[in-house]
């Protein structure tokens, strides 16, 4: 029965049942919304509103450019109009140029089911592969129980490859460039810092940036990170803690080439030593406030013996050796100190090195950094308009390794959303 003759037969006097009632309110529903979805968005502008868009994403990470490259790869998706807004220079990032004999220590673990999610969109392909580390191996040690677990993984179809470490900028540059080489309506603004959002009388909310451009969108996705603007405008709660800790991260020259990954926990916190092709490992150690400070700082040389000690003496022997540099012992005398106790080691333990990562020759110049380490937790990703991928909606700690598979899992979930309401006609 049609919307028309429903109501002439009303006005005769027609009393509907209750199921037919609830049919009508869901055909006008469903003519609302495909009635919003079927508005032109391609040059739409309007006075008040600024320029409309279907999606923007604020934030050009790994999160925020996996989704622009995966909504612009997609063809239910080619007539949406699409922005990624960035303050950063995305352009100078998307022509990144690897150094030939070092790599960056900001590096980034990815599952092997997420690498082929990207590669069925065709988006890996356009990374430097050549500085992808794949990985299939993982020991763990307790320096306090002495337990180990020798975690290697299963093969299947053909594969056994477990995880992929690369380099934050490999990814973003990669995401990037297959942007730049689809035919797909996505907008790439850098370099412009978002200064509001505010609703509109439209119900479409409108991005005020630093550049004085309003962009008007039926979707926000907040893709900037731990301090989320999005999810603040969208009054998304929060809940977590701070561990007081810090992740000190360095790029290593081991002696041997290495395909494993090794974690040992310490007292003081986990240490982990991740592969890079070529003899090179990234390291990511859990320490407070003041080690951190106390091994940025140590030369070089003694730092890199500090992550064999790490790995090899008790937690007595590595608080000894940390007191030898709060009292600013000679290094060399330190590193003496060292090499004498890893000497008693292999002497003491000759059958265990299959268990310990190759040991670490030096450090690549000037690559320490730290951040702090902290969990947080979003009340929901979603709201009116607005959706949360990435840190803006969930922040961990790096032990696992699972905060950019956990960013692209929110990828693949809302592309997969979108595009089914784009073939359903339904508004974004």
């Amino acid at each position: 029965m049609t919307a028309q003759r429903f109501a002439l037969r009303l006005l005769a006097g027609y009393r509907p049942s209750a199921v037919q009632r609830m049919a009508l309110a869901t055909q006008n529903a469903t003519t609302q919304r495909r009635a919003l979805a079927t508005q032109n968005v391609t040059s739409q502008t309007t006075a008040d509103s600024g320029e409309l868009y279907d999606v923007v994403i604020i934030g050009g990470g790994p999160a925020g450019c996996a989704l622009a490259a995966a909504l612009g790869s997609l063809d239910s998706l080619s007539r949406k109009r699409v922005a990624l807004v960035d303050p950063g220079k995305l352009s100078e990032m998307r022509q990144w140029t690897p150094p030939a004999d070092a790599y960056l220590p900001r590096t980034l673990q990815i599952t092997s089911s997420n690498k082929r999610y990207l590669e069925n969109l065709g988006l890996w392909q356009w990374c430097f592969e050549d500085r992808v580390q794949a990985y299939n191996r993982a020991v763990v040690t307790d320096a306090l129980g002495g337990g180990a677990v020798d975690l290697a993984a299963m093969t299947l179809h053909g594969r056994n490859d477990t995880a992929f470490m690369v380099e934050t900028k490999n990814l973003v540059s990669g995401l990037l460039k297959a942007l730049d080489h689809s035919s797909s309506c996505v907008d790439v603004v850098e370099r412009a810092r978002v200064t509001e959002i505010e609703p509109a009388p439209s119900m479409w909310p409108v991005v005020t940036l630093s550049n004085s451009r309003r962009l008007q969108a039926r979707l926000i996705v907040g893709a900037d990170g731990a301090s989320s603007r999005v999810r603040k405008y969208a009054g998304i709660g929060t809940y977590g803690t701070e561990y007081a800790q810090y992740g000190l991260v360095a790029t290593l020259c081991l002696e041997q080439l290495n395909s494993s990954a090794f974690q040992r926990f310490l007292p003081s916190g986990p240490i982990a030593l991740l592969p890079f092709p070529g003899g090179f490992a990234n390291l990511v150690w859990s320490l407070d406030s003041e080690l951190v400070q106390l091994l940025k700082t140590a030369p070089e040389a003694i730092f890199a013996d500090l992550i064999n000690a790490a790995f090899r003496l008790t937690p007595a022997e590595m608080g000894y050796i940390y007191s030898l540099l709060r009292s600013g012992v000679d290094p060399d005398t330190i590193g003496a100190e060292i090499a004498w106790r890893l000497e008693v080691f292999s002497r003491n333990n000759p059958d265990t090195n299959i268990k310990l990562p190759p040991r670490v020759a030096a450090l690549s110049p000037r690559s320490r950094t730290s951040f702090p380490l902290r969990m947080r937790m979003v009340d929901t990703l979603v709201a009116n308009r607005v959706a949360l991928i990435g840190d803006a909606g969930h922040v961990m700690h790096p032990l696992a390794g699972q905060g950019l598979n956990m960013g692209l899992a929110d990828v693949q979930c809302l592309a997969q959303v979108l595009e089914q309401a784009a073939a359903a006609g339904e508004d974004l």
